[in-house]
């Protein structure tokens, strides 16, 4: 048997869970089995992965993988049988005792005693697990001054700024909200810094709004970064604003992907804002869209970020969403070549022991790892228009930022006589359908052994291409394809560990994962 453990996590969240969501969760527990106890499997599911035998627990995203004489024997626990018997088939040389395995079997997920879990069949179900700030996303405007082939937003030159009017009256409903201590608003389009005399009003409102209280507000920036200057910075580092940037890799790939509108080259007036960042000890992370510009070779863009020092980085696949519907022969990518791209980046990654973090390997180790999902996209119970709200320049709501291109998912609109921004998700029957979505629930999901862990994908990108929120993810097969590959790899070699430990995937600090292996029953016979 093996596998991955972080003690300290699952310690955690073993006073978490039952204390804060009434959820039982024991990976460290004390497990004390006489010949009496009576042991039965979970329902579980093998994946036969890479020659070897990975044991999935679908509802909980319990795992382990287990040599063909272990699952065998864990198959025949099927039925209730007492302890008794399984020390009976154990074999006599084998210095590991039954007790220990059925132990390891129990805390793993995988094996019930006298009819207990160690893990709640219902951890996923009615929450993330976590106690998540409010997210609001004000578009405060749809022009920009770069022309990339896949925009989400769909922006353009001939697009509408977002008043003052409309953008205060916004984070009056976010104020109205009385469901949160914590709210970040983000300034995104298009391109912000188009306005960075309205980003400059919005602050000091947010800051210095009357029904704001003793909530804590935070404030972040995603832009393209050419529009940076002195000024800009210098009012970025003083408030406290973070901001993250988007750009495509290389001279080469990114100049293809986002030109100018007037087709001259983009990528020189990045460099001179990621500059003037750095000079300022400005904190950043980058977000790089894969698409057909730059997927060829995953090295070329770690050597282009480590050499512009940038140690964090998230690889979104291109969407068809926005502006690349229409250019999707020239920028969509195949599943495989997505899966490809995500398992050299991380192989390289190790291979030269580089630090830097990409945002999505981070986000799916966690939830390998953990029972609680803080990834808003990658979890059923994802809170697009509950706990989170777009707000695009002519006052629309939209249930998150990737909603805003598809007009059927308007849920509202801030001059509707609303008291907050929570209140149209209330009613709304996507909504409302976005809240219940659960992968057991959807066609192709309710027999994946991997359900728990993507969670069905994005339930906007679900509605863009098959008209329902109540789908699974059109890239199902890359969450298919890297949820046993990253469980392979983490269990296959302590050097992975070491390493993705040391880099804070499994948590906020180093030094707390540990490969576990025990050969309970490696090529010996059952007696």
């Amino acid at each position: 048997m093996r596998y991955v453990s972080v003690p300290e996590l699952e310690l955690n969240e073993q006073t978490v869970l039952p204390e804060s969501y009434g959820k039982n969760y024991s990976p460290q527990v004390e497990v004390s089995v006489d010949d009496s106890v009576i042991l039965q499997a979970e329902q579980t599911q093998t994946v036969h992965y890479n020659n070897q035998l990975l044991v999935m627990q679908p509802d909980t995203a319990s795992w382990a993988f287990l040599t063909d004489q272990e699952a065998q024997l864990l198959k025949d626990l099927e039925k209730p049988r007492a302890h008794s018997w399984l020390k009976q088939q154990w074999p006599s040389q084998n210095h590991l005792s039954s007790e220990y395995f059925v132990g390891e079997l129990f805390r793993r997920g995988l094996l019930k005693l006298n009819g207990q879990s160690s893990v709640d069949h219902t951890i996923f179900q009615d929450s993330p697990n976590v106690e998540e700030g409010h997210l609001v996303e004000l578009l405060i405007s749809e022009k920009c001054n770069l022309a990339c082939r896949y925009c989400l937003a769909g922006a353009n030159p001939k697009m509408q700024h977002m008043s003052p009017e409309t953008a205060r009256r916004a984070i009056d409903l976010a104020y109205g909200m009385s469901e949160t201590d914590s709210i970040t608003f983000e300034f995104s389009g298009g391109e912000p810094f188009l306005r960075f005399d309205l980003m400059r009003q919005l602050v000091d409102y947010i800051h210095s709004h009357p029904l704001k209280g003793n909530r804590k507000a935070y404030v972040c920036v995603q832009s393209n970064a050419t529009l940076l200057n002195q000024e800009r910075v210098d009012w970025l580092k003083q408030n406290e604003i973070q901001i993250g940037l988007s750009f495509d890799g290389n001279p080469t790939s990114h100049n293809v992907s986002r030109p100018q509108v007037n087709g001259k080259e983009s990528f020189s007036s990045i460099l001179h804002g990621l500059d003037l960042l750095q000079t300022a000890e400005i904190e950043f992370g980058v977000l790089v869209v894969l698409n057909r510009s730059n997927i060829n070779s995953a090295q070329e863009l770690i050597d282009f970020l480590l050499d512009n020092g940038i140690y964090s980085v998230k690889l979104n696949p291109v969407a068809f969403l926005g502006t690349a519907r229409e250019a999707w022969e020239e920028v969509g990518l195949e599943q495989s070549d997505v899966i490809s791209y995500f398992q050299d980046f991380g192989q390289l990654l190790f291979q030269q022991k580089h630090t830097l973090v990409e945002a999505n390997l981070h986000d799916m180790l966690g939830h390998i790892m953990s029972k609680r999902r803080k990834s808003r996209c990658l979890r059923g119970y994802c809170g697009a228009g509950e706990s989170f709200q777009a707000i695009t320049p002519n006052g629309d709501i939209y249930p998150c930022g990737r909603a805003t291109q598809c007009s059927g998912l308007t849920i509202g609109n801030v001059d509707s006589g609303i008291q907050s921004l929570s209140e149209p998700g209330r009613t709304n029957q996507i909504i409302t359908d976005i809240k219940v979505r659960r992968p057991e629930t959807l066609d192709g999901c309710a027999q994946c052994a991997f359900r728990q862990q993507c969670q069905s994908g994005c339930s906007v990108q679900a509605y863009e291409t098959y008209g329902t929120v109540q789908h699974r993810t059109p890239e199902c097969d890359f969450y298919k394809s890297m949820y046993p590959y990253l469980m392979d790899w983490i269990s296959s070699d302590p050097a992975v560990v070491e390493y993705l430990d040391s880099q804070c995937y499994f948590g906020d600090k180093p030094g707390i994962a540990t490969l576990v292996n025990h050969e309970f029953l490696p090529e010996l016979a059952l007696c």
